[in-house]
């Protein structure tokens, strides 16, 4: 329980920086108008998908944060051996959904990285950077942004002392947003946090640590899926 709480504790941190939210956008719902505008182009774009890494948590000086990364140096060398760069199947996946829906979607090509739009006026409810020039540039009216951020495994310590086990950790935000005025139709940061089922430190393979990674971004994969299934759309 306690690197669960860990490594959701990375998951606020990560999510922040990833949006670049200083203010907390809480989640928005589906709004409903969406599923009606069948007329809409829809652009779907991912980030790139940051390479899986060891995050370490608590209150740790420079010298703790030293000699714990040396004890970990077997675990690092597994956890950058995975790989989630099955997440990149994400886009297409959405677009497959909607279209079976009798949207018209567009892939967005490039990775999308934040650094391409500026900053918005801050206001609850809308996006943090202005994506309103994606409306002209990519011909669409809303674009969904698939928004992968820290994945691997993170474990808490106080100074040299770990507190908890390492957990496997993947976390993600879902955003739909009209590009008419930059509101948010969808807003859903979320994670996925597995513990090894049976003993974790088992080097230099950690299978049972390397199982749960694959299983939470199966979950993950899943999660940013599941606003686009057309279960969703039975009640509207």
């Amino acid at each position: 329980m306690k690197g669960i709480r860990a490594g959701l504790a990375v998951v606020f941190v990560a999510l922040a920086a990833l949006t670049g939210c200083a203010t907390p956008q809480p989640p928005v719902a589906m709004d409903q108008a969406f599923w009606a505008e069948k007329q809409d182009r829809i652009g779907i774009a991912i980030t790139e998908i940051p390479a899986p890494s060891v995050q370490m948590t608590g209150q740790q000086g420079l010298l703790d944060i030293a000699v714990n990364k040396g004890m970990a140096s077997g675990l690092t060398k597994k956890v950058e051996s995975w790989d989630s760069t099955s997440l990149r199947g994400l886009q297409q996946k959405v677009a497959e959904r909607l279209q079976a829906q009798g949207y018209t979607v567009k892939l967005l090509d490039k990775p999308y990285d934040f650094k391409d739009f500026k900053k918005a006026e801050r206001k609850l409810g809308y996006a943090e950077l202005d994506m309103t020039p994606l409306k002209a540039q990519e011909g669409i009216d809303k674009v969904v942004l698939l928004m992968l951020g820290v994945n691997g495994t993170t474990r808490s310590y106080y100074g040299m002392i770990p507190t908890s086990d390492p957990v496997s950790l993947v976390t993600m935000v879902t955003t739909v947003v009209d590009l008419d005025d930059n509101r948010l139709i969808y807003f859903q940061p979320s994670a996925v946090s597995r513990a090894a089922e049976g003993e974790w430190d088992e080097s230099p393979e950690y299978p049972n640590l390397t199982n749960a990674f694959y299983k939470a971004l199966d979950e993950a994969e899943q999660k940013m899926l599941l606003p686009f299934d057309a279960q969703q759309l039975s009640s509207n």
